[in-house]
């Protein structure tokens, strides 16, 4: 992917160096944050897409070209304050979110602690938590996100975890691409971004509602229960959901023209 000075910036904030990108000078922004161990390559079909919004993508501390500290805590709630701090320091007012994976569970917090600086979010095959009420199995909920994370301890559970998200006929190219944009984080960092669903889990309650415009686009990579998108429209009302067959969990590098022209309809009809 090619980068000029001109679009390619960093940001210091809480001893992070955040690395960003800009495309375009429109007075409307777009704001693509990646998933797990992502980083902007997962947006290149993106960037250069929406010519009438100026397009913000981050690399999220501790992934892509920002820096990483492996003796650093790295959570979601960290991560929705580096996007505020770059919406500050590009003097951007507010933008509508895209967040990948666990990138959309990061949109969820920002939109709970800058609710005024968002226009509307976009869940890209995006993981999205919601904590039980009942105290068993609540327990159950963050031991199995404890598991999860334990399972990292070596590479091993890094490829087995994004082999699970792919499809059989998936490209062999993307494979290997999204395992080649992982492996730039440090397992360690890994496993810190993933113990933050239990740090974070204040965010994570089952009555919060949402009015925002919600665009909700899933592959069958997570195998979603049937009332998956009833519980999604219950927190965002004005929700349009799409769900598409035969394609992995990176659908935004594996479909991007489809991908594109879906996020563009949403937000002509939204925004226009």
């Amino acid at each position: 992917m090619e980068t000029s000075a001109e679009t390619e910036k960093y940001l210091n904030y809480m001893d992070h160096k955040i690395h960003y990108e800009i495309r375009g000078s429109a007075p409307r922004s777009v704001f693509l944050i990646h998933g797990w161990t992502g980083s902007i390559r997962t947006w290149k079909y993106q960037l250069d897409a929406f010519v009438d919004y100026k397009v913000v993508a981050i690399d999220l501390p501790g992934n892509g070209k920002s820096s990483k500290d492996e003796k650093k805590d790295y959570t979601m709630e960290l991560f929705a304050d580096c996007i505020y701090q770059v919406m500050k320091e590009e003097e951007i007012s507010e933008g509508f979110l895209v967040g990948h994976s666990m990138g959309f569970a990061i949109c969820e917090i920002f939109i709970q602690k800058y609710p005024h600086m968002c226009t509307g979010i976009c869940s890209m095959d995006g993981a999205h938590f919601e904590l039980p009420e009942d105290l068993q199995e609540k327990e159950d909920w963050l031991k199995f996100n404890w598991d999860f994370g334990q399972s990292m301890d070596e590479e091993t559970g890094r490829e087995a975890f994004l082999n699970m998200l792919f499809l059989p006929d998936t490209p062999q190219m993307l494979k290997d691409e999204v395992l080649q944009i992982s492996k730039e984080v440090p397992l360690v960092i890994g496993k810190s971004i993933i113990s933050s669903v239990e740090k974070n889990q204040k965010y994570w309650a089952k009555n919060r509602q949402s009015d925002l415009p919600c665009l909700a686009i899933y592959s069958p990579a997570y195998q979603l229960p049937p009332d998956y998108q009833l519980e999604l429209k219950r927190i965002y009302p004005a929700i349009e959901y799409h769900s598409i067959a035969d394609v992995c969990h990176y659908l935004m590098m594996e479909i991007p023209y489809r991908i594109n022209q879906i996020i563009l309809d949403f937000l002509t009809k939204n925004y226009s």
